[in-house]
């Protein structure tokens, strides 16, 4: 293999990124795969964790890990997303150009180096031939540039900027002072609960000018926003597509919408894989089969998928993975191919039981196939001193690992509501988009409410399977019907075991905190505790609504 390291690459508008070229040791000429990304390309887990770079190369392909604008070895000023589009071109046309490249280019990448291959495609340079987006997003502003009446994920992007972006940027400045941002990282969790968001103490204290503060503070420009976001762009998106993501992974429900958005041949992988690992163990549980040997055709591993991938779209050559949608199906730990994205045949209706007191300290409520007879409200506390903590899941948020984890105890909070079925006489295949319809009233004109479902084995442990935080603005002391996704899952419950939802009205440090007055934790410190209510009976019946296959 032949190294060159920070080779340049001047764009159009004459600033140069620096990439690292790996490639075969050979007078040849090869097709380019190419990794854009803003965490530093010399990276280790770039070059053999994520995907295995060497083994690439022996399967011949030049292999380019670039630095994004503004970022380590590469020129320029960076502001997240906004370049992603043209200097992705550019860079898709340089390597083209390059004297031992075939002129044919694939790009791969995970998170925001997901992102950059979307933004180039978007953009159609003639030698982009396929794409390989991995745990993504089209529009990377949902979730932060929304309304105050949608949740906010301050705490992501919290660990997001101090984490993994901050460093770098004061290092070009020549303003870091090492000492002090080893103390805000060192202690990242607790600084997550710092109220308000939009004026954050770390930031605050290392780079008061920075971008985060216009996006806390929704002052990022509408024409910045609307060109980051690539959903309709991607409608007429033409290169194949692999995308890829994870049921235990925060961006699942964008990597699904832009899926569901592009309009170019496309495959679907999703596995029982965290943002952080693809080693088939996520929180508690290891899934067989996730990490080696992955779906129907039992590839040897994710770097071999992309390899024939490329190697499709790229050289021609048949794949084995015949249909476009491979799910890894948790609870049986087997892997099922699809045309298409599935969804049960059925709806199966739960309707949620019960009054009052419903933690399962005090034995929680029911979930059965029958209303409740009369109108009940079962009373969720909301304290924003001490709110409900983020725990497993789809967590993405320092000090807090994703995956399934035993949630049994925190289900006995007292301001968290539970409601469990009667052991299921069969197993239950619950394959597509879960749905709930929740009636209930809040104190404020925001009503927040987190929603899990869960499957409880005999010990009574409860194992978490999908989830979702939901904000809507409603008429203070006055019921309201809400409808919301809870989450999209390939999961089988076994015969014996209970079905569980439970909820609450918080999820920190995740997202923002309802301060029970009209405003949130992003842009103010101070509430007061309240009771929201969560209602069953003949009219206001709250319910789950599972897609199950038969």
């Amino acid at each position: 293999m032949i190294i060159e390291k920070n080779a340049a690459c001047t764009l159009s508008d004459g600033e140069v990124l620096r990439a690292d070229v790996y490639r075969p040791d050979d007078e040849e000429q090869h097709p380019v795969l190419m990794m854009r990304l803003p965490y530093d390309k010399e990276t280790p887990r770039y070059f053999e964790e994520y995907l295995s770079v060497p083994r690439m190369v022996e399967a011949g392909y030049v292999v380019i890990l670039q630095d994004v604008r503004g970022r380590f070895a590469s020129g320029g000023e960076f502001y997240p997303f906004v370049h992603e589009g043209k200097d992705g071109y550019d860079a898709v046309e340089w390597a083209a150009r390059l004297p031992f490249s075939d002129g044919r280019v694939g790009m791969f990448g995970m998170s925001y180096h997901g992102y950059t291959q979307l933004a180039a495609a978007s953009g159609h340079p003639p030698s982009l031939r396929a794409i390989a987006p991995v745990m993504t997003m089209a529009d990377p502003w949902e979730g932060l540039l929304n309304d105050s009446d949608t949740v906010s994920a301050t705490g992501k992007f919290e660990t997001w900027v101090l984490g993994s972006m901050i460093e770098d940027h004061l290092r070009r400045k020549g303003t870091l002072d090492e000492e002090k941002l080893r103390h805000y990282l060192e202690n990242l969790p607790d600084y997550l609960y710092d109220s308000p968001a939009e004026t954050w103490g770390p930031v605050q204290d290392l780079d008061p000018d920075s971008y985060f503060f216009e996006v806390m503070q929704r002052r990022v420009p509408s024409a910045i926003v609307k060109e980051a976001d690539l959903r309709q762009a991607l409608q007429s998106a033409t290169v194949p597509a692999l995308f890829m993501g994870g049921w235990y992974d925060a961006l699942l429900p964008s990597t699904l919408s832009a899926y569901q958005a592009y309009n170019g041949e496309k495959s679907l992988w999703i596995g029982p894989w965290t943002h952080e690992e693809m080693t088939g163990r996520a929180g508690e549980v290891f899934f067989e089969g996730a990490e080696k040997q992955i779906g129907t055709e039992r590839i040897e591993d994710t770097t071999e998928l992309h390899i024939e991938w490329f190697d499709h779209w790229l050289k021609s050559k048949p794949v084995r993975a015949k249909e476009k949608v491979n799910l890894y199906v948790t609870g049986s730990d087997k892997w099922q191919s699809f045309p298409s994205m599935p969804h049960g045949r059925e709806a199966e209706t739960f309707f949620l039981k019960g009054s009052h007191e419903l933690s399962a300290a005090e034995g929680g409520g029911g979930l059965g196939k029958e209303k409740d007879q009369q109108h009940l409200p079962h009373h969720m506390l909301l304290d924003p001193g001490a709110p409900v903590p983020t725990y497993g899941g789809s967590a993405l948020v320092a000090g807090n690992e994703s995956g399934m984890f035993d949630i049994s105890g925190l289900q006995t909070r007292p301001d968290v509501l539970v409601y469990t079925s009667e052991p299921l006489k069969e197993k239950k295949l619950i394959m597509g988009e879960v749905k709930a319809r929740l009636w209930g009233e809040a104190p404020s004109e925001l009503f927040d409410v987190f929603i899990r479902l869960s499957e409880v084995d005999e010990s009574g442990r409860a194992w978490n399977i999908t989830e979702t935080y939901h904000r809507e603005r409603v008429v203070p002391h006055e019921p309201a019907e809400m409808n919301l996704s809870v989450g999209v899952t390939a999961h089988e419950v076994k015969a014996g075991h209970r079905l569980r939802i439970d909820l609450s009205a918080s999820n920190a440090p995740h997202y923002d905190v309802n301060l029970n007055n009209g405003q949130t934790t992003r842009t103010a410190a101070h509430g007061e505790k309240a009771t929201e209510f969560i209602y069953s009976g003949p009219e206001r019946a709250s319910a789950i609504y599972l897609p199950v296959e038969r």
